[in-house]
């Protein structure tokens, strides 16, 4: 029994338990740390709810040996009889058995709830199958306050079996009352039904047609009164600890029972009609004070049926954990549609000549593009899922853009810097052996060489002599000098060049262009090197921006 209890109480826990983790790992989007910290609490949660439950399942008493209670096969109503229960009702045993339902004796209204928990603690099922009659005699009650405060506490037993077992539990108002003898009347909303024994029911009109009903009449009639104006008020009133409650049926009988002068229904049907009950008293048997006719009206509405307040309460936390996941599902997806949405915009909006914004988009959109592959071969999240992904869609409108992509023409070959060019002059051929003064006749080949040699801003006319190693090392290097300036003094007297434009250099032997070990060689190494240098502020003309060094087309000198 222990074993079954702890298993009804934990096991809707653990189904909303298993839910909300569900919930929680599948669809936030928290760090793992948050996730851990809410799955411990929720832990922690379901143990003391499984907790209470238990102890709340536990029957007050052990059931072994109790053989009143209905037997777990059983499928009809099980009637809790209160109120004015005695011994003449229940004289066989505090349970009565018939084919369509079972009844349980409960002597005090306040002993329904723990009567209702044994024997959910045992039979859950049976939550669906409970149902409250109230059997009330007039006859025996002298004080009218205290019979209102039975029904009151009916009325408290009542929600709190409907806090049990998560359902309206039916409620029989059940009366007789001294007078003519009657079948058993059911009111069951504005429909009355008279039902006699051994015999199928018939309509109270049609019932009243028969001439024998003429006496009963009057006493009907005030029996309903009395009905409405004490029970029914008060089991329709309701405050804040007790709710109102409508009886399911209402069922009446008449017959000789005993009754009292001073009680509440002699003394009402006198104020009303002067009609005094008979003081006869017949001893009926057990079964004429059960109101069998109700069981068939009962028999849809008490049915077994698990779960009840519990079941209602799983079935809601299920219903919003699933709400809750589509809603986070909605917004995660409606995220990756916005991201991926701007970076589609912001790709359409940045021309195509604007190439390093356009690669930094193109990147985006490759990113974009990884992410949507990657989940298509491994799997969609969990908190995208839901059908309600749009990856499939996203992707291709990425796969789109990114093939529209133009990339950049390559860049432009640096222009190559400008060598200096160089005329070499044989020295033998402009000057004499050891002389610095140009021969007569060398002007003609000075001005063959120098056709490409052109003086402009920015660039140095550079002039340097140079001797073979024949001699002296000093007088050699003099001598280069001396040459130099010659044909640096030529070409600046013949094109006007300023002198500013010139550099005279006299290396002597020192850079030699071939060997001095013979003739030829030697030949070669006497020589005069003119070139053109790129230098800042060189041959600066007054009046005049400088040129870039770089510039093969700036301004050339007016002399040129």
């Amino acid at each position: 029994m222990g074993g079954r209890t702890f298993a009804r109480a934990a096991f809707p826990v653990l189904v909303c338990l298993a839910a909300v983790l569900w919930l929680v790992w599948g669809f936030l989007a928290w760090a793992v740390t948050g996730k851990t910290l809410l799955t411990l609490a929720a832990l922690l949660i379901s143990g003391g709810i499984s907790r209470r439950r238990y102890r709340r399942l536990q029957p007050a008493q052990p059931l072994d040996g109790v053989s009143f209670l209905p037997p777990e096969d059983h499928t009809g109503p099980v009637v809790l009889v209160c109120g004015d229960v005695d011994d003449n009702v229940f004289a066989l045993g505090p349970f009565r058995r018939t084919t369509q339902g079972w009844y349980l004796r409960v002597d005090e209204p306040s002993e329904l709830t723990p009567l209702a928990t044994r024997l959910l603690a045992r039979t859950p099922v049976m939550a669906g199958q409970l149902s409250v009659m109230y059997r009330c005699l007039p006859d025996r009650h002298d004080d009218e306050t205290l019979l209102r405060a039975s029904l009151k506490a009916l009325r408290l037993q009542v929600k709190q079996l409907r806090e049990l077992t998560g359902y309206d539990v039916p409620v029989v108002l059940n009366a007789e009352l001294s007078g003519p003898e009657t079948p058993w009347i059911v009111v069951r909303g504005n429909t009355f039904l008279v039902c006699p024994d051994d015999e199928s029911a018939v309509t109270l009109s049609e019932w009243q047609r028969a001439a024998q009903t003429a006496t009963v009449q009057p006493f009907l009639l005030q029996a309903t009164a009395m009905l409405h104006s004490v029970m029914l008020d008060e089991l329709g009133k309701s405050d804040r600890l007790c709710p109102a409650v409508r009886p399911f049926a209402v069922t009446l009988r008449l017959g000789q029972v005993v009754t009292s002068v001073s009680a509440l229904w002699p003394q009402w049907l006198f104020r009303q009609t002067r009609i005094t009950p008979a003081a006869n008293v017949c001893a009926y048997e057990p079964r004429w004070h059960f109101a069998d006719p109700v069981l068939p009206l009962l028999m849809p509405y008490t049915t077994p049926l698990q779960g009840g307040k519990t079941g209602r309460r799983v079935v809601m936390v299920l219903l919003l954990c699933a709400l809750g996941a589509i809603a986070l599902s909605v917004r995660h997806n409606q995220a990756l549609i916005r991201k991926v949405s701007a970076d589609l915009q912001r790709w359409v909006a940045i021309p195509m000549t604007h190439y390093d914004p356009k690669a930094q988009a193109l990147h985006a959109l490759q990113q974009d593009a990884l992410l949507l592959e990657r989940w298509q071969r491994q799997g969609v999240p969990q908190r995208y899922g839901l059908a309600l992904y749009p990856g499939n869609r996203l992707w291709l409108a990425v796969q789109q853009a990114i093939d529209t992509y133009v990339p950049p023409p390559p860049p432009p070959k640096p222009k190559p810097k400008p060598v200096p060019k160089i005329v070499r002059l044989d020295s033998m051929s402009l000057f004499d052996s050891g002389k610095a003064v140009l021969k007569t006749g060398s002007t003609k080949m000075l001005v063959n060489s120098l056709v490409g040699i052109k003086a402009k801003p920015g660039w140095l006319i550079v002039v340097a002599g140079h001797t073979d190693n024949t001699g002296n090392a000093q007088l050699n290097q003099t001598l280069s000098l001396e040459r130099a300036a010659a044909v640096r003094d030529w070409v600046r007297d013949t094109g006007d060049v300023p002198e500013s434009c010139f550099a005279v250099q006299g290396y002597g032997a020192s850079r030699p262009i071939a060997t001095n070990d013979t003739p030829e060689g030697r030949a070669l190494n006497r020589r005069v090197e003119i070139s053109l240098v790129p230098q800042a502020n060189a041959c600066q003309i007054p009046g005049k921006p400088s040129a870039s060094s770089q510039d093969d087309d700036a301004s050339q000198h007016n002399g040129e």
